[in-house]
């Protein structure tokens, strides 16, 4: 009940349209720096979660998630594994790194040994797997950009070495290697198809040196790829070996990270310098009104209802342009593909991907900062005697 008088005051001071200019144009940039401010972080940070999720679901969804397997490598094929929730599905695997020797050059790849289409999204649109890849027929599947930079049709031999398996021989130690057919090519337009084959599972054991009832490890497909970092706790290492997509791509996410960070810092700043203003407007104010504030206090009112006075003008103004930055920025992000070919028609799409916990916070924050940058005006209005403000009224 106490609030309701400082808070009428407040806003009869917002609305009122006379009054020093100068000092209502400070709060109209105030709030206009406020809406820019948080709109333009909402975007921003919609459109880097965009992105991080496109790339995210492109390159990860080819990549195993995790290969768990024990520290030698050589893990029973019918060993049960207890899997966290964490885990859609584990599928066994053998792989190694290969040359790939074709008529017309060399290509560095990843052999991966499979049993069933369903072990890896790549060969989701090859049916009769096992048409293709039959154990100790030595045939291999590749991409079609592979086989377009190496001219390779179906049914072409191609050389495959694995550099990290070696032999000696009476000329030294030399690399594995053995003769494939070519039975299929997978059409995919991910980067994965210029180096990723595939074999039968047995057939890449074999080049490996392992036995058919062991295999490497376990493949493991997660609901979300982020989520690596828990297998730690499932997996210990003095037992298990672990290996995961961020040995090939962690370093791209982490500057994808660090770039939506560095960009929600900057304009962060923006919002800052634009809530700051209230202090100034207050301040003006302050000085302006010190006459009607000594009146308010001998009409009864308290040093904290003059204060309150204050922080809900300035809170007003916080709120007011935190929450229609944020239903601005929402609505942008959410169109922002259709704005952008209105202006330039070439088919240019940003992918965007709004989080409202993120926009939570950023309204949360926009308005605690607004009602601090109130204190300090609001303690110096308190601190007004009407006896000195009145003086030579």
């Amino acid at each position: 009940m106490n609030f309701k008088i400082p808070l009428f005051i407040a806003l009869r001071y917002w609305r009122s349209k006379s009054g020093d200019k100068f000092g209502r144009l400070v709060t109209n940039l105030a709030s206009l720096g406020i809406v820019l401010g948080v709109m333009a972080l909402v975007i921003v940070l919609s459109v880097m979660n965009g992105l991080e999720s496109t790339q995210k679901r492109n390159l990860l969804s080819t990549l195993p998630h995790a290969i768990v397997s024990d520290h030698s490598q050589n893990l029973a094929k019918n060993q049960p594994l207890v899997l966290p929730d964490i885990v859609q599905k584990s599928v066994p695997i053998n792989r190694a790194n290969v040359i790939i020797q074709g008529q017309q050059g060399l290509n560095a790849g990843q052999l991966i040994g499979v049993e069933n289409a369903s072990d890896d999204p790549l060969l989701a649109d090859i049916s009769n797997l096992t048409h293709y890849l039959p154990a100790s027929q030595f045939n291999v599947i590749i991409g079609s950009r592979l086989a377009q930079q190496l001219n390779i049709n179906v049914g072409d031999k191609i050389r495959l070495m694995i550099t990290e398996n070696s032999q000696y021989t009476p000329f030294g130690r030399v690399p594995v290697q053995r003769l494939f057919t070519v039975s299929e090519i997978y059409y995919s337009q991910n980067e994965a198809s210029e180096y990723i084959l595939f074999a039968n599972l047995a057939d890449v054991g074999k080049l490996l040196r392992i036995t058919e009832d062991k295999i490497q490890g376990q493949r493991l497909f997660l609901t979300d790829p982020f989520q690596v970092t828990e297998l730690a706790q499932y997996f210990p290492e003095n037992n298990w070996q672990i290996n995961d997509w961020r040995e090939q791509k962690g370093e791209f996410f982490q500057a994808v990270r660090m770039e939506k960070n560095m960009m929600s810092l900057l304009i962060s700043l923006i919002i800052i310098v634009a809530i700051s203003n209230i202090v100034t407007s207050l301040s003006l104010m302050v000085v302006d009104k010190q006459g009607e504030i000594a009146i308010l206090q001998t009409q009864g009112l308290t040093k904290g209802q003059v204060m309150q006075i204050f922080v809900a003008q300035g809170a007003i103004v916080g709120v007011i342009g935190a929450l229609l930055g944020g239903g601005l920025g929402l609505l942008i992000a959410q169109h922002l593909s259709e704005i952008l070919n209105f202006i330039n028609p070439l088919g240019v799409v940003l992918p965007t991907e709004v989080a409202y916990s993120q926009i939570t916070v950023v309204l949360l924050s926009s308005m605690a900062l607004s009602l601090l940058c109130t204190l300090y005006p609001a303690y110096r209005a308190a601190k007004i005697e009407p006896a000195e403000a009145l003086r030579y009224e």
